[in-house]
């Protein structure tokens, strides 16, 4: 019997599981993305602020003994799902040509593009704004850093101005942007403040969010205590900001007017790939744009039946009557689930439907401190201790696992080596 093609769109945290598991002696299995890694996005600010290589915050898609994946450097621009052919642009710059589109046939078909950062179209925001999805996301933010503390070390400026520069504003008061908050503060009092004594006191840390509390996911005494420790440790937290426009070097807010920066983070939510709108599928009437699926997955067409050879998983979709955060713990639970059951012979695929599991929700609020939400909630140095843990289950090889640690253990020794780059 012939193989099936497999095409699986999207390198994200869904589509790693069947890029590393699914049968090749059933299937060819051809991935289109972007992004020829999975990128451990909880991993990222860790990275950034020296606690590893950035190397160790990826993880590669091709495998020595997986030689039968073909990858396709490229982004899904349209994807007919009654012809099942999809049409890519190369993401790769071809030396002697204009890049030119190609496109793929498939039999079945995992969408997982993912989601883009949701700026909320604010005039300035994407061209001034650090963002943190990818490493080179954390390479960026690393070397913005070490340019700011370099320029405020200038013998000509004032302290005014100096504070100016050593301003960091982060936009964005979910895990994302507290644990980056957490991490630039522990960077700062654990390693850079002994290199840069002539700054200390200088260095501040402000946090804007439209929401009128930081952490929302989680239950309302953690959130207020995140919101009091960082208090504690001087983090500014500006509530219910509402941002109007960015420049190089300030926010412009409704509520403060100008605010100047030397580094801005923008960590919001997420917004709809562009590859969505042109699919011509199921999606919910309100809310962030997904394809919406039935319990096993399946792509739904406009009229709610399902199509047999599209699945769609990750943050680009939810399934239908059961609608679930845009996690990397979701998205991972349905690629694993996924993988398995196109592995099982087909007349036995599909007859378990997809089932989350509730896993407790973490964040870093800096010095040895953390909260965890869920079914046993809890704070301080124990909260503190899951989130490293956890931040170990997320790597997917145990090579990646051991040279963490060891990464851990040496900044913890010698201290952060950011300084030395």
């Amino acid at each position: 019997m012939s193989k099936q093609t497999l095409a699986i769109v999207g390198s994200g945290w869904a589509a790693f599981p069947l890029t590393q598991s699914i049968n090749l002696s059933r299937y060819n299995v051809k991935v289109i993305s972007p992004t020829r890694t999975l990128q451990y996005t909880p991993l990222l600010a860790s990275a950034a602020c020296g606690l590893f290589d950035f190397r160790l915050a990826e993880e590669p898609i091709r495998r020595q003994h997986r030689t039968a994946l073909q990858y396709y450097k490229a982004a899904a621009e349209s994807v007919d799902l009654q012809k099942q052919v999809i049409t890519c642009m190369p993401s790769v710059e071809d030396l002697s040509r204009a890049p030119k589109p190609f496109h793929v046939e498939y039999d079945k078909i995992v969408l997982a593009p993912g989601c883009e950062i949701q700026t909320f179209n604010t005039p300035g925001a994407k061209e001034h704004a650090l963002f943190l999805r990818t490493t080179n996301d954390a390479r960026i933010l690393q070397q913005r850093l070490l340019q700011m503390l370099d320029a405020a070390s200038l013998p000509s400026l004032t302290e005014e101005q100096q504070r100016e520069i050593l301003h960091i504003r982060i936009v964005g008061g979910g895990a994302i942007g507290i644990e980056a908050t957490a991490e630039l503060f522990d960077l700062w009092h654990e390693s850079m403040r002994h290199l840069y004594p002539h700054l200390d006191g200088k260095v501040q840390i402000s946090i804007h969010d439209v929401a009128p509390q930081l952490l929302t996911t989680f239950d309302q005494s953690l959130s207020q205590y995140a919101m009091q420790r960082l208090k504690e440790r001087k983090v500014g937290m500006k509530m219910s900001s509402h941002i109007e426009r960015v420049e190089q070097d300030a926010i412009y807010t409704k509520e403060d007017g100008r605010s100047p920066y030397g580094m801005l983070l923008w960590a919001t939510g997420n917004k709809a790939s562009p590859l969505l709108e042109k699919l011509d599928v199921k999606k919910p009437e309100h809310g962030l744009p997904r394809i919406l699926t039935d319990k096993y997955l399946r792509v739904l067409r406009p009229d709610g039946t399902p199509l047999d050879s599209a699945f769609a998983l990750g943050d680009a979709a939810d399934v239908e009557g059961q609608s679930l955060p845009t996690l990397a713990s979701v998205a991972l639970q349905k690629g694993e689930y996924l993988t398995n059951e196109l592995n099982k012979p087909e007349s036995e695929q599909l007859k378990q439907p997809y089932d989350y599991k509730s896993v407790p929700t973490l964040a870093y609020i800096g010095a040895h401190d953390g909260v965890i939400g869920g079914p046993s909630e809890a704070r301080g140095e124990k909260a503190w201790l899951a989130w490293r843990s956890g931040s170990l289950a997320w790597t997917r090889s145990w090579r990646r696992k051991l040279m963490i640690t060891i990464s851990w253990f040496f900044a913890w020794l010698n201290g952060r080596d950011i300084s030395r780059r």
